[in-house]
């Protein structure tokens, strides 16, 4: 891999040799030549230290004295720190008065006057084959000379390079590559990381640029996007976080600011225009920037890379976007993807698959999914796996929209075949289950994807899955394990309580039917904790405590869920009942049971427990008329013909 933005460009040492002068690689013949050069040369070479503001020796590097007693030397040189020239006996700082980071070149001002002789800049573009000497500090070894040739001229990813049989060493960057005359044709950058020996310079030529302060919008456009990816592989670094002071935040900023940067200095150029809205792509939260861009180079150069660009774009901003922006947004997305296969001779399975998306997004689902299919046949003739998964997903969401069930089912297995179903993909199942009822199935989705792991943690899984189990039939094993793995590996995870809640709650329900009432009353006092404003955590409560016979306390917790319910479930109703029956204060229980009954007009229990409490407060009349309400509900109850002698007892007393 080519790499010029990395500290194994860096040949910085972080210690300094004794001085030497070293000659390396010279044969007998040029010795001569050589010692003319150097002895002419090589007092103009000069050592740089790098330090840190506290002092530290960061490494070392190499620059030569230019026209006007400036410093020549490499970009990557003085990017980590302050330069201090090393003269022996004098220390003397310099700073940096301008860069070229994109040909990895800096043009630094001593903080005093160099008597030193300036070495000459050659005009003549050098070729293959001429001999060159290299003047450098590598490890410290103080102004030590190699030669080679120019062996060619390169140009890697828009860099125009000299590669050079030069030896290149660390802390040899930024020194001086000489001609047969000992003029300056090129400068020493580094060694193409590929085990082989290739080493290279900057043309001399960059370098009268540089000190002529010309305008390089391309280069400078192009430095800046290294430096654009360079933050954003940084940013991935560290966890997403929305706090302005966070190290996200500051390097999001920074994205935005260099972004910014490089659109004001790209002029109309439609392919660095393109760059520019790639890279902000890439960077995710910068689509505007990236629509102006893409927008701005449709305007120069109409082509079907800007408009997949701008579509890219503007589908991004759907994601992230307001309810409100969604429809404009989508429907500009689906005239540039449009535009860009009208453009094609042979539109190709992404812009198919593209488009597709779009339509999915703005609920054109069925021709969403004649372009999926289209794009998928074609991805399978091209061999392109990645693309192959993408439609297949796109087809198993186009499919649920159109109400095809079994399609879904078979798009579906189709992912799972390829081996390429990821945590997402078996959660969004789970999810499109749930929405056709199909809980046992969903709550398995769901397992699969917690198990899987990955993008999103695999706790909200597990308490997705444990919804779902709760409201299949007979799965209340499925509903302990899944929810118990919820709250285990949810705890203390930001944003959680809400789930927390509902699965401790779940696991209360489970225990309370069981009988295991401790154990359930503790998972209920746990989800009011977790959601105080939730009725039916306390309802829970309510009736552990009853299976502990803990009357009082059960009253308490029945009230608060009434409450906070505004009374509107008759089962808390008749919770309360039965915990006032516990304390034998029967007036209330009958107050209790009687709103039960009135809330749930075909529940047969609650009026027979109305009848009980009347007869024990004495009121045997009203006491048979709610008898003969329970046989009114339920004609068929099994202890019917014991109710219809309580009756008659009741009126003939």
């Amino acid at each position: 891999m080519w790499k010029t933005r990395d500290w194994k460009w860096l040949f910085l040492l972080p210690f300094i040799l004794p001085l030497a002068t070293v000659s390396m690689g010279l044969g007998a013949q040029d010795s001569n030549r050589a010692s003319k050069i150097y002895s002419q040369s090589s007092q103009g070479v000069l050592l740089l230290v790098v330090r840190s503001e506290k002092g530290e020796v960061l490494g070392q590097g190499t620059g030569f004295v230019v026209t006007g007693g400036k410093v020549i030397t490499n970009e990557h040189v003085v990017r980590t720190g302050n330069v201090v020239i090393d003269l022996g006996t004098a220390k003397l700082p310099a700073r940096v008065e301008r860069v070229d980071a994109f040909n990895d070149l800096a043009l630094l001002i001593p903080g005093g006057e160099l008597t030193l002789k300036p070495l000459t800049i050659s005009d003549i573009s050098p070729a293959p084959g001429m001999s060159i000497y290299a003047i450098g500090n590598p490890a410290g070894l103080e102004k030590s000379m190699s030669s080679g040739i120019i062996s060619g001229l390169r140009d890697l990813d828009g860099r125009s390079l000299l590669q050079i049989t030069a030896p290149i060493s660390p802390g040899s960057s930024g020194g001086p590559i000489l001609n047969d005359q000992g003029e300056v044709v090129g400068v020493s950058v580094g060694t193409l990381t590929t085990g082989q020996n290739l080493n290279f310079a900057v043309p001399a030529a960059l370098v009268l640029k540089l000190i002529a302060g010309e305008a390089q919008a391309g280069a400078d456009v192009l430095s800046l996007l290294n430096k654009i990816e360079g933050l954003t592989q940084t940013r991935k670094q560290h966890e997403f976080s929305a706090e302005p002071d966070s190290d996200w935040q500051k390097l999001d900023r920074q994205i935005a600011t260099t972004l910014e940067n490089a659109l004001e200095r790209v002029g109309s150029d439609p392919d660095l225009l393109l760059k520019i809205a790639k890279q902000a792509n890439r960077s995710i939260f910068h689509y505007d920037i990236a629509i102006t861009t893409a927008e701005r180079a449709l305007q120069a150069k109409p082509t079907e890379e800007g408009y997949v660009i701008l579509a890219e774009s503007l589908n991004l901003k759907v994601v992230l976007s307001g309810e409100t922006e969604k429809s404009g947004l989508i429907e500009r997305a689906e005239n540039a993807v449009r535009a860009a296969l009208r453009i094609s001779k042979k539109p190709s399975a992404e812009n198919y698959y593209l488009l597709g998306n779009i339509l999915k997004d703005r609920g054109s689902y069925a021709e969403a999914e004649t372009h999926l299919r289209r794009a998928l046949e074609l991805s399978k003739k091209l061999g392109n796996s990645y693309l192959q998964e993408q439609n297949l997903r796109g087809l198993v969401g186009t499919a649920h929209s159109l109400g095809k069930p079994a399609e879904s089912d078979a798009w579906f297995n189709a992912l799972v075949e390829t081996g390429k179903a990821h945590t997402w993909d078996w959660a969004q199942n789970g999810r499109r289950l749930y929405e056709a009822g199909r809980y046992r199935e969903s709550g398995q989705s769901y397992q699969q994807a917690a198990l899987l792991g990955g993008i999103g943690g695999s706790w909200t899984n597990w308490c997705e899955a444990a919804d779902s189990f709760f409201r299949a039939k007979d799965e209340a094993d499925a509903v302990l394990s899944s929810a118990r793995k919820c709250v285990s590996e949810g705890s203390g995870k930001e944003g959680s309580e809400g789930l927390l809640a509902s699965a401790n709650l779940q696991i209360a329900y489970v225990l309370n039917v069981r009988g295991v009432y401790q154990e359930a009353l503790s998972h209920a006092r746990e989800s009011t904790v977790l959601d105080s404003s939730d009725p039916f955590g306390f309802d829970e409560q309510a009736e552990a405590l009853l299976g502990l016979r803990r009357f009082q306390e059960a009253i308490n917790a029945s009230q608060q869920a009434i409450r906070l319910s505004d009374g509107q479930y008759s089962t808390m109703h008749f919770h309360l009942g039965s915990a006032y029956v516990g304390v034998e204060n029967w007036e209330l229980a009958k107050q209790s049971f009687e709103k039960t009954s009135e809330l749930d007009p075909k529940d047969d229990t609650a009026p027979y427990n109305v009848a009980v409490c009347l007869e024990r407060l004495g009121y045997r009349r009203n006491a048979a008329n709610w008898y003969e309400e329970v046989l009114r509900r339920n004609p068929t109850r099994n202890n019917r013909q014991d109710i219809l002698d309580r009756i008659q007892s009741l009126r003939r007393q």
